[in-house]
């Protein structure tokens, strides 16, 4: 697939079903699917509940009341979704989050946008190897969004090749915000992400990131924002120079930490001597490690 936008169903020719399981610890527990349209798609779908009751009949509206079900008996069930989810999106919906438990595979369903916000108690991303039989990652080729991606989840560690299917990407705003269980990242983790315009808070407050790549975001020549990528991220021990990042305006709050008890060395970039100079009000904020912190602007400290 090319790098281009297609916002028709799925331009894919293999079918396999979204799957993922829910675990519930009371009777009565209701779930509704996280469906959102995308770009003017709507869903056209069935989902199978997983405890032996009728599948949904046909659904084609995110908001339509077959995508609730009750689960009478607590217990984990796999959920299976067939046919075309543009969206799924848990938003940090209270609700749901703390059901979903774990990501079976993605199929192929011809998602745009696609997120685990706050879905606390899932734990990993399978590998792209186990999944070779049921689509890979494959099933991600057509997303435009990983904002909020796994924000909030606890997974211990991002495959490499997650996004080497989705070349037509352009937002990872937060998409690994606030999980507190990763201690690194994959060398070329965003390698084919190349009309990428915004990591804004990737990992904010990902408090175990120690180290990333120094060539992180080298081949993410269309980015327009960095604003907050790493802030809080007290751990993290190595600056990133971008140095090929040449069309940024933001870095406000790039690595603004919140206290001065951060591990954080090395030389900042001279971000101040850019021309013309981007914003990057708070970048270095409390960043006392730095070699040359004495020498970077008041405003971008």
């Amino acid at each position: 697939m090319g790098i281009f936008r297609r916002l028709v169903e799925s331009d894919s020719s293999a079918v396999f079903p979204f799957v993922f399981k829910v675990t519930t610890t009371s009777a009565n527990t209701i779930f509704t699917t996280p469906l959102v349209d995308f770009g003017g798609l709507a869903p056209s779908l069935i989902i199978s509940w997983g405890d032996g009751t009728a599948n949904s009949p046909l659904i084609t509206a995110s908001n339509s009341v077959d995508r609730i079900h009750t689960y009478v008996t607590p217990g984990t069930y796999t959920i299976t979704i067939s046919g075309f989810m543009p969206g799924f999106v848990v938003n940090n919906n209270t609700a749901i989050r703390t059901l979903i438990t774990e990501l079976v595979q993605w199929g192929i369903v011809g998602l745009r946008t696609i997120n685990f916000y706050g879905c606390l108690n899932l734990t990993a991303i399978p590998g792209n190897a186990s999944l070779s039989g049921v689509g890979g990652y494959t099933g991600l080729s057509e997303v435009l969004n990983f904002t909020n991606f796994m924000n909030g989840t606890r997974i211990s560690s991002i495959p490499s090749d997650i996004f080497n299917y989705s070349p037509n990407a352009t937002s990872c705003n937060s998409a690994f915000s606030s999980i507190p269980t990763i201690t690194t990242v994959p060398t070329g983790l965003f390698n084919s992400l190349p009309l990428v315009t915004s990591f804004a808070s990737c990992f904010f407050a990902c408090s175990a990131l120690t180290t990333v790549p120094s060539t992180l975001f080298d081949l993410n020549t269309n980015v327009t924002t960095f604003s907050g990528t790493f802030r809080n991220c007290r751990a993290l021990t190595n600056v990133l120079q971008f140095t090929n990042n040449t069309n940024v305006t933001t870095f406000t709050n790039l690595y603004n930490m919140s206290s001065a008890t951060n591990a954080l060395v090395g030389t900042a970039p001279e971000l101040w001597n850019r021309i013309p100079t981007p914003a990057g009000t708070d970048a270095f904020n409390n960043c006392f490690g730095l070699t040359n912190y004495a020498s970077i602007p008041v405003n971008f400290k």
